[in-house]
């Protein structure tokens, strides 16, 4: 099974990598002009998370949601194979998505570190450092392996493969290899995510990279 999803589709999945970054690219001028009605289905999802974790989650919470929303979100991106097209569709969607959320979710990413519930245990900043790479590390490539899957079950669909057994022969390696991985990824990000808990905070109108701060008079009052 390691074979099938890691091998035989090493190739899509390197286009898949390259498509998620052509929909980062895509996401510039979504965050440049402020364009929240094209990042309104992302941040919408992000909300959902948040929502599911509750006003105050523990780890083993935050992981589970995290796990529960990336495994059955990768599973669909696989399953829509039934045309090579959309599983990469769904590749710069998702790297477009990506890049709005980190250009336009200033409040989502505060309220997803105010969730954090106050344990006494905090990760160090080093051990956050860590899990917080490895997400990247763990995470994309689970991702970018699912869209290849689901590539490679469009080619084989449009060769003439039934649609439901070409899936099952890919729903087995999907749940036994890279379903384990994303959990991994998912505890990960759940400790990087407590360990910035209470580091992230709203900015105030002096702060630099405030949108809207006016500028102040050399006495320190508004002009």
């Amino acid at each position: 099974m390691v074979e099938f999803v890691f091998v035989k589709h090493a190739g899509l999945a390197l286009d898949a990598a390259l498509l998620f970054v052509v929909g980062l690219f895509v996401a510039w001028p979504v965050v440049h002009y402020r364009l929240r009605t094209v990042a309104a289905p992302a941040l919408a999802a992000f909300r959902l998370v948040l929502r599911l974790m509750g006003p105050s989650a523990g780890i083993p919470r935050m992981a589970a949601v995290i796990f529960g929303f990336n495994t059955c979100a990768i599973f669909l991106y696989m399953a829509c194979g039934f045309h090579p097209l959309l599983p990469k569709a769904f590749a710069v969607w998702t790297g477009l998505n990506i890049g709005a959320v980190m250009g336009l979710g200033r409040r989502e990413e505060e309220a997803l570190s105010a969730r954090a519930a106050p344990e006494s245990w905090r990760p160090a900043p080093a051990l956050t450092s860590v899990c917080a790479a490895l997400v990247l590390v763990v995470e994309l490539p689970c991702f970018w392996f699912g869209i290849a899957m689901g590539v490679g079950l469009g080619h084989e669909v449009q060769a003439g493969a039934a649609y439901a057994a070409a899936l099952g022969d890919r729903a087995g390696p999907y749940f036994a290899v890279l379903a384990p991985l994303l959990l991994c990824s998912a505890v990960a990000e759940s400790v990087a995510i407590r360990g910035m808990a209470g580091r992230v905070g709203p900015r105030g109108p002096g702060d630099a990279g405030a949108p809207d701060a006016p500028p102040r008079g050399r006495a320190g009052r508004l002009d």
